[in-house]
């Protein structure tokens, strides 16, 4: 089939509104065309975005060599030349392969207890009756598990310094960087205003922390477990070292991937637990009947939590959808594209499609224990040659950060009235919530 679905055209419009309103603006998008739809040309070409079972699988059933990232001279730009996020073909290939150990299996699984342990330090303030602001509990321990997981930093002096600076470098991600990241132009530091100037400077510092950090390491090295020990111990396919720009950028990526994401899915859960106390009744008996202090691995075993985790993953995907540039003439959702299209893959559309989710928009995490859902159904973290490296570790994480809290914990919330979705996909406004 040649001739494509209709769509909006507006190119500015959908990247604003896209932006804004992840998932609403998505979703009507498919009420209003249908699945699949055109969405404007890239580069005079088109551009098809799917969501169905049959659509999904085109796009992530082909080779590897077959798909390029979407978009990537933009990613470049936020996240370098070596990023993961915008490298291709064998160079990705040899890169997922080095970035891969920490990630999965037994390595990941040594940092349990660490999780579990900064879980309780950071939480250890919370008394009942308080009021506090969700987010800002999660991202704490998220932010904690990077500086002493990720980075290895555990002095108080130093990991205070790596606070400020990647907390930083979080809030240089806004509104007005996505915009800057979309029309080059403005990629300018304005005498040091802006929100390219502050992404800048962002970098920059915790550049200027890492360097050093980098080379003390080389210089003495140590058995050491953090992520950035054993990247400094990798070695690419002809024998040599990352860079001290390679493992930064590989870094900065999985700070802008695991980071807020992380901390945005596990404001998510106590959102939609605030709104179902069945529900956290039935995970906090599960929880109790653990025992007193159980073991990392039988939370992360833990058949409940995981389906809470994963129905919130449904509805809050960590990327509502994924962009792919066609290196080859391909076929998707039945329609014939030329090389160098695109086809964006809409995760929330597969998330919400009513024949797989009946009653998609409820929040209903037994359907998770009802029946298993293939990749082209269930992929909060993308899926292809592509999927987010870090999926495993983030489900591991929220695992162990959630048991830990609602063994100890509940959370009500302040108000009833929704949250609206924002940046990123992330809580659009404060979900307070008043420990019990």
């Amino acid at each position: 089939m040649t001739t494509l679905p209709k769509g909006p055209t507006n190119n500015i419009l959908v990247n604003i509104q896209g932006i804004m309103d992840p998932i609403g603006y998505t979703l009507r998008l498919r009420e209003r065309y249908g699945d699949p739809m055109s969405c404007p040309k890239m580069n005079g070409k088109p551009v098809l975005a799917t969501g169905s079972v049959e659509g999904l699988r085109s796009v992530f059933a082909v080779p590897p060599e077959a798909l390029d990232q979407m978009l990537a001279e933009s990613f470049t730009a936020a996240m370098g030349e070596s990023s993961l996020f915008v490298l291709s073909g064998a160079r990705h290939t040899a890169m997922r392969k080095l970035l891969m150990p920490p990630f999965h299996g037994q390595r990941m699984r040594l940092y349990g207890k660490q999780i579990c342990d900064l879980s309780l330090q950071h939480s250890r303030d919370l008394r009942p009756g308080r009021e506090i602001v969700a987010q800002d509990l999660m991202h704490k321990i998220s932010l904690q598990t990077i500086i002493h997981l990720v980075f290895g930093v555990t002095a108080p002096a130093e990991v205070a310094r790596l606070e400020k600076l990647l907390e930083a470098l979080r809030e240089s991600f806004s509104l007005g960087l996505n915009i800057t990241l979309m029309i080059p132009w403005l990629r300018r530091e304005f005498g040091g205003f802006g929100p390219w100037a502050r992404r800048v400077r962002a970098t920059q510092d915790l550049r200027s922390f890492l360097d050093p950090e980098l080379a003390r390491r080389r210089a003495e090295p140590a058995e050491r477990t953090d992520i950035l020990s054993l990247l400094l111990e990798a070695r690419q396919e002809d024998g040599t070292a990352l860079s001290d720009l390679q493992i930064f950028e590989q870094l900065h990526t999985l700070l802008f991937a695991g980071h807020t994401t992380t901390a945005g899915a596990l404001t998510w859960v106590l959102y939609f637990l605030g709104n179902a106390p069945a529900v956290l009744r039935r995970l906090q008996d599960e929880l109790t009947a653990l025992g007193a202090d159980p073991d990392p691995e039988a939370l992360a075993k833990a058949p409940y939590l995981e389906a809470v985790i994963n129905e919130t993953l449904r509805l809050r995907p960590p990327s509502p959808g994924v962009g792919r540039k066609l290196n080859a003439p391909m076929q998707i959702a039945g329609y014939d594209l030329p090389a160098g299209s695109g086809v964006f893959a809409q995760i929330i559309w597969a998330h919400h499609d009513p024949k797989v989710f009946p009653e998609s928009a409820v929040f209903r995490p037994e359907r998770f224990l009802e029946r298993t859902y293939s990749p082209f159904e269930f992929l909060p973290f993308g899926g292809g040659n592509r999927r987010c490296i870090g999926a495993a570790f983030a489900l591991y994480e929220m695992k162990l950060v959630l048991g830990t809290l609602l063994r100890r914990y509940s959370f009500e919330l302040v108000s009833k009235k929704p949250v609206r979705v924002g940046l990123q996909g992330l809580p659009g406004s404060p979900v307070r919530v008043i420990v019990r």
